[in-house]
């Protein structure tokens, strides 16, 4: 199977509408019966049908896009991110075994494509505002129209999180994404890690206080700040 057949997507201009064009089949498909099971879909995947691939790949794109913007916390390299593990996952679709669900392997994937997008670029000094990877802040129905300064605020802590997030180890970032942003099972995210359960339940654990003491020690540094200039 030729990778270059493929045209990569942005899952944000074809709203998850797939890979693209693929290259018709030359073999026969039962692509265009009405329903057809993930398995069949798989099988005929596997045996080279790029519809069938493409199908799947609509069935799945929404939450692998969205692991990859939680990890990256930008939408542009999280669309980067979906084209590479699709392309990957298409190239080694043949040698998928059915150990694991399709979905654990596709997330599998797009993990270690993020982490090596990680890897590669430079950190920023700051989290960004504005980072997709957090929910925009919801108004307070009981507070009338919306306060400026609150809302300057929330966006702040949100800021805050998302830069101690970054401040974690790939692994504990990585598992709370999993299991605390997307909430996946534990013994699902051990198996797209490739540990113990144990150890997803310790990293969870390990997480959250670090976590704690990051956001504790920024707000303690926020009020000296502010104390001196009143002073």
């Amino acid at each position: 199977m030729e990778a270059s057949t493929l045209t990569p997507c942005s899952p944000r201009l074809t709203r998850f509408g797939g890979l693209g064009t693929l290259a018709p089949s030359r073999e026969p498909s039962i692509f265009f019966m009405t329903e057809r099971s993930e398995a069949e879909l798989l099988e005929a995947a596997q045996g080279g049908d790029r519809r069938a691939f493409s199908r799947l790949v609509r069935k799945h794109q929404r939450r692998v896009y969205a692991c990859a913007v939680q990890m990256l916390g930008d939408g542009g390299d999280a669309d980067d991110a979906v084209q590479e593990t699709f392309m990957r996952a298409w190239r080694a679709i043949a040698r998928f075994d059915g150990r694991s669900q399709l979905s654990t392997w596709l997330y599998r994937v797009c993990v270690n494509v993020c982490l090596n997008h990680i890897r590669k670029r430079k950190r920023h000094d700051a989290a960004d505002i504005a980072d997709p990877r957090m929910p925009e802040p919801k108004a307070d129905p009981t507070q009338g129209s919306s306060d400026p300064a609150r809302a300057l605020e929330a966006r702040q802590l949100q800021g805050r999180i998302a830069e101690a997030l970054d401040g974690l180890s790939e692994s504990l970032r990585t598992t709370v994404i999993m299991v605390l942003v997307h909430g996946m099972p534990q013994k699902e995210a051990a198996e797209v890690l490739g540990c113990s359960e144990g150890t997803i339940a310790w990293r969870i654990h390990e997480a959250r206080r670090r976590l704690r003491l990051a956001l504790a020690s920024e707000e303690d540094q926020t009020e000296g700040e502010e104390g001196r200039r009143a002073s």
